[in-house]
């Protein structure tokens, strides 16, 4: 699929409304950056025993977000990254916003980087201080399976007017050591 832009004012709400491809394009950049290692170079820490068996995620499964925390492989995990990709919002981090959501767009994090400036001047600062805020509610997850949470827009808190006014459930893919929004 691709977002359809409904006119010029709407072109960068359409980034809430991430209409994506479940696979990222190929030839266009990974949506993780250079800040976030992937699992094979997060190094182990000596409280973590690897297991065989995936019951839980362990330190050893995370990597680090932009903001330094583990992200672990895990809805909780997924729940921090959705939130990670709120805050970036607020703080106009293009960097940030593109590697959680670039998976989302047909044309990946090189066309995400071409569309979110357009949201960023479409956030009053109303809208900017509940993106600083927001948080989601882990018991409203849906996990589907390891690599798959679906957040659905009553469990993010508070919405911005454009969020409440056309809701969007995300789709979260586990994907380079790292949680993406992919739809």
């Amino acid at each position: 699929m691709t977002i359809r832009p409904l006119g010029a004012a709407c072109a960068a709400a359409a980034l809430f409304l991430i209409a994506g491809c479940e696979e990222q394009t190929p030839g266009t950049a990974s949506p993780q950056s250079s800040a976030v290692p992937s699992t094979s170079e997060a190094p182990a820490t000596s409280t973590t025993q690897a297991s065989t068996s995936r019951p839980s995620a362990t330190v050893s499964e995370a990597t680090k977000s932009a903001t330094g925390g583990a992200v672990a492989h895990t809805p909780e995990g997924a729940a921090s990254v959705m939130e990670e990709y709120h805050h970036a919002l607020g703080d106009k981090d293009l960097e940030t916003v593109c590697r959680i959501t670039g998976p989302a767009f047909d044309g990946g994090i090189k066309e995400c980087r071409q569309l979110t400036p357009m949201q960023f001047g479409m956030l009053s600062a109303d809208d900017v201080k509940k993106l600083k805020a927001t948080r989601v509610d882990r018991a409203k997850l849906q996990s589907k399976g390891p690599d798959k949470v679906v957040v659905p827009p009553g469990a993010i808190a508070p919405q911005i007017a454009m969020m409440a006014a056309q809701p969007k459930t995300f789709t979260m893919a586990w994907q380079g050591g790292t949680w993406v929004i992919v739809d």
